[in-house]
């Protein structure tokens, strides 16, 4: 249980072999593979293949997203990648040149169709359009017939032909003919007509009334003719659409073709970008990388095998950035995660999971505290993470809920919370009340401060944890006089400090006195010590001093653990709620079937509320309280080179 033992493999070999040897190392995928170019060295421009490969591969995925609604094909949380032999990984030219006209036909039909669904909304706009005008038996756009004056348009509003000739006759004219072609609340569409003689003196009265031309042209044609003209189009061009449809949903058929084609080209792509890091001369390339010792040791002897190069492991340098893997057993595996999010060791750094692990089962089934949901949580993650339901890769999350789900019945257990009280409340409210589930330890809510001392006392636990960690590392990197320092003076002081504060609190005398001792004696270590960088005496003096302000922050870590009583409470109480709610109905058959419903509901919101928080405040408490005390972090994480793939898993 330890981070993982890598060694830095270098490769020499003859350039004719360079490819062979990468697609080789990429079927073995153990090999996080550097940065190579070193001076003298050239290699391979592969930016503008790599820049084709991803023009391919966006286009594929394009193509996939344009058939994924027409496809039967599973998926979700529970789909299993289908496993193909590592020798189909390379993709053939007669497998390019037919996956390429393949998704470029279903992006082509899918413009095609967005251009038909545009231009069906533009002509069926314009049709809408020319409504008002259907009667009319001229061309829109007609401005004049001989020496005729013609004008068609709109006005707002509805008109009528009184309140039209109003407006002519006010400005006394009478030489005007018009027609109200239609009109609503909205506008009215006329036609007015009136000889070139008057048309300085209608136009005006035109324009005072805002008669707006209508936009279209009917190039021609009569409105009823261009709108028929229009309709026909329409229906062909949604005859077209259906065609394109149709069309693409027989291409969906082969999503998988294109799925594995886009696997391939996100392989070859993985490929070049590693090529590029290839040192190279004229005749000869130079690969490094890493590599864990033991597979290390097994790739070795295989590579003199089928190729002719040069190739050993070397022990990296002690400053070396080396990548981090984590090798750790069943139980502690699942939480690796967690430190990986927080950031990967550095070289300094123990591999800080084992120790981690059992806090945070611990105190993630403190906070959620109900055997009721622990027992769920067992049997669901236990399924997900232990079954043949998903893919190994995601199974490391339910393992991890697993576990936690088992330190979470315990202590529901510990509390006498199944479901809240359910088991006293069905039976008091369905039966005689003579049943109900004991705790073994203590009832929260009944004993708030006492869990509230407990949970403390296991942050101080928590945290003595952390510091004695510190003092095994810096001791072990041979600063044993640090060690004692900085760490053992504060495992010293804060142990003290608990001594002396549980003699009070049972009336020990001599736990008091020996926890007295170790606080005096540790808080005197620490003033004479923690100001040692100082050159002037008084200086150091004043820094020691200073040092144990740092007893704040101290019992500030440990005072935050009272989230753990907090949120075990929480969960209790709020399941007890959900019981009185729910047997609100009494005992019948309506209170039956009303107390079933209520729990379910609410006792499905509770748990998914406090399963929640109960992550994120077990998370926080190994973030800030835990590793913020030793862990250094900053290390980079092992990402060996390949079959990194999205729909199909390839035989390494």
């Amino acid at each position: 249980m330890a981070i993982t033992k890598m060694k830095r493999l270098e490769i020499v070999g003859l350039n004719n072999e360079r490819k062979r040897l990468i697609e080789y190392l990429q079927r073995c995928g153990v090999v996080d593979i550097s940065d190579s170019r070193e001076e003298g060295l050239e290699s391979r421009e592969t930016a503008t293949v790599i820049s084709q490969l991803d023009q391919y591969m966006s286009s594929a995925s394009e193509a996939l997203d344009i058939l994924r609604p027409y496809s039967q094909a599973k998926g979700g949380m529970f789909y299993i990648r289908p496993e193909i032999s590592a020798d189909n990984y390379a993709a053939t030219s007669g497998e390019m040149a037919e996956i390429t006209a393949l998704v470029s036909e279903v992006i082509k039909l899918r413009k095609q169709r967005e251009k038909n669904r545009e231009d069906i909304a533009s002509y069926e706009a314009t049709i809408r359009s020319l409504e008002p005008y259907k009667m009319l038996d001229i061309p829109l756009g007609t401005k004049t017939v001989g020496k005729v004056n013609i004008r068609i348009g709109t006005l707002d509003g509805e008109w009528d032909e009184e309140r039209l000739w109003k407006v002519f006759n006010d400005a006394e004219i009478q030489d005007v003919y018009f027609e109200i072609l239609s009109k609503d609340c909205q506008q009215t569409a006329v036609f007015v007509m009136y000889h070139n003689d008057a048309a300085k003196r209608v136009e005006p009265v035109l324009a005072g009334i805002n008669l707006l031309a209508p936009p279209i042209n009917t190039v021609g044609k009569t409105p009823l003719e261009y709108s028929e003209e229009l309709r026909a189009r329409c229906e062909a061009l949604k005859n077209e659409y259906e065609d394109g449809e149709i069309r693409i949903k027989e291409l969906a058929t082969n999503k998988g073709k294109i799925e594995l084609f886009y696997d391939k080209l996100s392989l070859r792509r993985e490929k070049y970008n590693t090529l590029a890091r290839v040192g190279i001369t004229e005749n000869a390339f130079f690969v490094s990388g890493y590599i864990p010792e033991k597979a290390g040791e097994k790739l070795l002897p295989e590579l003199e095998k089928q190729f002719i190069v040069s190739a050993e492991l070397i022990e990296p340098d002690v400053e070396e950035d080396v990548p981090k893997a984590f090798e750790n057993n069943a139980f502690v595996s699942p939480v690796e995660g967690i430190t990986s999010d927080y950031s990967m060791p550095s070289s300094h750094d123990v591999d800080p999971n084992p120790i981690m692990a059992f806090f945070y089962y611990f105190f993630f089934g403190m906070m959620f505290s109900d055997a009721g949901y622990g027992l769920i949580l067992m049997i669901v993650c236990g399924l997900l993470g232990f079954g043949s339901f998903m893919e190994k890769d995601k199974r490391r999350a339910y393992k991890m809920f697993f576990f936690c789900g088992v330190s979470t019945t315990f202590w529901g257990i510990m509390y006498g919370s199944f479901f809240g009280d359910m088991i006293a409340t069905v039976s008091k409210t369905f039966g005689d009340g003579s049943v109900a589930f004991t705790p073994i330890l203590m009832d929260p809510v009944q004993k708030p401060l006492q869990l509230l001392i407990m949970s403390v006392a296991f942050g101080l636990v928590h945290i003595l944890t952390a510091i004695a960690t510190k003092f095994y590392m810096t001791w072990r990197d041979g600063d044993k006089f640090a060690a004692i320092c900085d760490s053992g003076f504060w495992f010293v002081l804060l142990f003290g400090l608990a001594v002396f504060a549980g003699g009070m609190a049972l009336g020990i005398k001599i736990l008091e006195t020996v926890g007295l001792v170790m606080l005096i004696g540790s808080a005197a270590g620490l003033i004479l010590t923690q100001g040692r960088n100082q050159k002037n005496p008084i200086m150091k003096l004043f820094g020691g001093i200073l040092s144990l302000y740092d007893i704040t922050s101290y019992v500030g870590d440990i005072l935050s653990y009272s989230r753990l009583m907090a949120l075990g409470l929480a969960t209790g109480v709020i399941a007890s709620v959900i019981n009185v709610l729910g047997s609100l109905g009494g005992d019948s058959v309506v209170g039956m079937i009303a107390f079933i419903a209520i729990s379910i509901f609410g006792h499905a919101l509770n748990f998914a509320i406090n399963m929640l928080g109960a992550y994120v405040h077990t998370n926080r408490l190994q973030y800030v309280e835990f590793y913020q005390k030793f862990y250094e972090g900053g290390g980079k994480k092992y990402k060996p080179f390949g079959f990194n793939t999205k729909y199909f898993r390839f035989k390494n």
